[in-house]
């Protein structure tokens, strides 16, 4: 992708070489990643392909797991539409106020681990950098908790000060304080798939998440509509439920199936040395500001659908619903490049760092190209899959094609994310979002609505022209960037924990007790 050359003797450096020259279970990877590096400087096109395939082979099992993933949230929804219009009005207003003021968050800080884990696993030596790295980042979301516990449990009064009905704000503060029990699990869970991917262990997710579906299903049907039911309060404690075992799952499958050799043991001083902590969080605020600016976004314009009437805020969920759907597929693409650039540039792979990352924005635009179609294709009847009312549906075919162009954008902006975490540059997406999203998307789309009469029209309108110029930005600094440069960032990122490793180690082995027993 850059647009400076890459020089091979550049690339791949003697100290580097020799620093790994024992066998580990990392060699097969670092031999993997550095296969490229005596190419030609010019990147080929075969080069190019076997990075593609590379993604798909890592991408393909993320982006199923967030779609079976995606399957819980649905199936409470059901659950609860079945009962009420008050009580779907309720369980989805919930859903918006913790999204924006919770998961959001939690999310964005635990894509911290997407940089540290994916360049330690190849650049330290230290064997459990990635277990450090977690534990780190499980303290930071338990302190994390803390204030969005507080949003949490005052929901109710937070929804009335919003103008909120009673009755709805009432039962979504309820709703809010059952899912505050399962939010700390949910993030540890967050970490752990993290570490786990950061280890190209892409299967474990889809694998816990599997299971995690057929039993949120059966909890669903026991606590709501079973003899044993508690009524509409049934459908959040299930999924509080599950989000409480999804941890528990992942910790087993690291254990006794895959990603347990990179866990040393917890170690208080290593999990609360404030130095590490303070630079998982210089990752982690812009990673939180990155993902929140675009999550808000959708959330601002969901409001003002509301502001226009039912027809549009109905179309408006449709439309954002089929949009998140199509988004799963790059969304795992977006994982599997953060953590194939990630590993390239910790192990100083240059080559394959720029491969993967013009590999990534081409397998993007292939996703982009069958989304849009496929909107466009079933514009004038996707709307009666969800609404019987032609109003409705009347809409959400004048939308689509803005939703089909917005795919574009969508799919490449996703795979550009991926790029910026693997290389430890959340903050350079934190900026562009916000420019992208709050100075050109919200005013353009808010004004064509309301001011020139466009409604849900302008609405998407604004959206579909933020997210193009936020990808076009990006795309334009990733090609402009130097991998020298970007792995020199990863080779600093990760010296102070190496050197903490080195003194330990010959601390420990000038000890005349000698080592500590193997973590084996």
């Amino acid at each position: 992708m850059s647009s400076h050359s890459v020089h091979i003797e550049e690339a791949v450096r003697p100290e580097e070489d020799s620093e790994h020259a024992d066998l580990t279970e990392r060699t097969p990877l670092l031999n993997d990643l550095r296969s490229h590096e005596s190419e030609h400087a010019h990147l080929t096109v075969a080069v190019i392909k076997t990075e593609m395939k590379a993604l798909i082979t890592l991408g393909w099992p993320v982006s199923l797991g967030y779609v079976v993933s995606m399957s819980i949230l649905l199936a409470q929804i059901f659950t609860v539409g079945h009962l009420g219009t008050r009580e779907l009005s309720s369980i989805a207003l919930t859903g918006m106020f913790c999204n924006v003021s919770g998961y959001s968050i939690g999310i964005g800080m635990a894509s911290a681990l997407d940089t540290l884990c994916s360049q330690s696993h190849t650049g330290s030596k230290d064997p459990h950098a990635l277990g450090k790295h977690l534990q780190r980042g499980i303290v930071v979301m338990f302190f994390l908790c803390f204030p969005i516990g507080i949003l949490w449990w005052f929901a109710e009064e937070f929804l009335l000060l919003m103008g909120q009905q009673e009755e709805i704000a009432a039962m979504s503060g309820r709703f809010a304080k059952v899912a505050l029990i399962g939010l700390f699990p949910y993030l540890i869970n967050e970490c752990l798939k993290r570490y786990l991917q950061a280890q190209g262990i892409m299967k474990a997710g889809m694998v816990v998440v599997s299971f995690a579906a057929v039993l949120n299903i059966f909890l669903q049907w026991l606590l709501v509509w079973s003899p044993l039911s508690l009524g509409v309060i049934g459908a959040p404690i299930a999924t509080t439920i599950v989000n409480c075992t999804l941890p528990l799952l992942t910790a087993v499958y690291i254990k006794y199936v895959a990603g347990g050799s990179c866990w040393g043991g917890w170690d208080w001083k290593e999990a609360l040395d404030m130095r590490q902590i303070w630079g998982f969080l210089k990752l982690g605020v812009p990673c939180v500001a990155m993902t929140c600016s675009e999550w808000w976004a959708f959330e601002v314009v969901a409001l003002a659908a509301g502001w226009l009437g039912e027809a549009e805020l109905a179309a408006q969920t449709i439309a954002l619903t089929t949009c998140s759907l199509a988004y799963v597929i790059p969304l795992g693409l977006s994982i599997a490049a953060s953590t194939r650039i990630g590993n390239a540039l910790g192990a100083y792979a240059t080559q394959t760092a720029r491969a993967a990352a013009l590999a990534s924005v081409l397998v993007a635009a292939c996703l982009a190209v069958v989304n849009c179609s496929l909107l466009l294709i079933v514009r004038n009847r996707w709307g009666w899959l969800w609404t019987a009312d032609p109003a409705v549906v009347k809409l959400v075919a004048a939308i689509l094609p803005f939703a089909a162009l917005f795919q574009l954008s969508d799919a490449v902006g996703a795979a550009a994310a991926g790029i910026l975490r693997g290389c430890g540059r959340p903050d350079l997406g934190a900026y562009i979002n916000l420019g992208g999203y709050y100075v050109i998307g919200l005013p353009l789309g808010l004004t064509t609505a309301f001011k020139f009469g466009m409604g849900l029209t302008g609405l998407w309108l604004g959206l579909t022209v933020g997210l193009i110029s936020v990808s076009t930005i990006t795309l334009v600094i990733i090609w402009n960037m130097s991998w020298g440069k970007e792995a020199e960032r990863a080779r600093d990122r990760i010296a102070h924990e190496r050197a903490m490793f080195e003194d330990e180690t010959d601390r420990l082995q000038s000890s005349p007790t000698g080592p500590p027993p193997s973590y084996e």
